[in-house]
């Protein structure tokens, strides 16, 4: 194991789904297969993110960043393509009748950081940051699936508890609010960040990372139904079932 490797939430989140669905992506080069849900889920931000880069933030031009954007990887036919293009248009309908009253500037969107958690290199990228008129700081996570979170969900999810450790550490600013902005309904659902639950995720970081650097891979067989490599992985608990 490399001793300058990175870490990053989605690596930690596939470490802690299972250690050994992190050696196989990570250092065994396997490939999650493209699918509908997530070739969409590239499109929409980067519309989104072409959008707001783009000099002339008008209807016309988020449809234009749409059509730019569009792919037709991972969906299973016409039929399905015509569906989530659907979908996402009327997210993007929805989308800019909320931007068109937004009380805020956008400073970032799809913003890289780079930073140290303990002894290690973290990268992420932040889909939204935002200065409000009284000049506090939101963080926005964009999400396309149906599924709203709950509350308590959202309360929880490390990844936003990652962009509040980088908002200080990389952009010195404190984080006044954060949400996780649920397209498929147009809605936001706000959360905040204590010192403590920083503190919480920053340890596990080092602690995943440390696992990972003693090259720990134990297989989390309980989550080989919900896995994309039920069907490959030696340590698969379904495999032969599902043949």
């Amino acid at each position: 194991m490399k001793q300058d490797f990175k870490i990053s939430y989605s690596r930690i989140n596939t470490y802690l789904f299972c250690p050994y669905k992190y050696k196989l992506i990570y250092l065994d080069d396997f490939h999650i297969p493209v699918n509908a849900d997530i070739t969409f889920g590239h499109i929409i931000h980067k519309t989104l993110e072409r959008f707001h880069k783009n000099g002339k933030q008008i209807y016309d031009t988020l449809f234009e960043c749409y059509d730019d954007a569009w792919k037709n990887d991972g969906f299973k036919d016409s039929q399905q393509i015509f569906e989530y293009y659907s979908r996402g248009k009327q997210m993007l309908v929805d989308y800019y009748k909320s931007f068109t009253n937004l009380n805020a500037k956008i400073l970032y969107v799809e913003k890289a950081f780079y930073t140290n958690i303990g002894k290690y290199k973290f990268i992420g990228i932040i889909d939204r940051i935002d200065k409000c008129n009284d000049g506090k700081y939101e963080v926005t996570d964009y999400k396309t699936h149906s599924k709203i979170w709950s509350q308590k969900k959202i309360d929880q999810d490390l990844q936003l508890s990652f962009y509040a450790y980088a908002c200080k550490n990389v952009f010195d600013f404190n984080v006044s609010k954060m949400s996780i902005y649920f397209l498929s309904e147009n809605r936001k659902i706000y959360t905040q960040r204590s010192k403590d639950s920083i503190t919480n995720a920053v340890n596990i970081a080092i602690e995943i990372a440390k696992n990972i650097e003693s090259e720990k891979f134990c297989p989390n067989i309980l989550k080989c139904k919900i896995c994309d490599f039920k069907l490959k992985c030696e340590y698969s608990s379904v495999k032969d079932l599902e043949k």
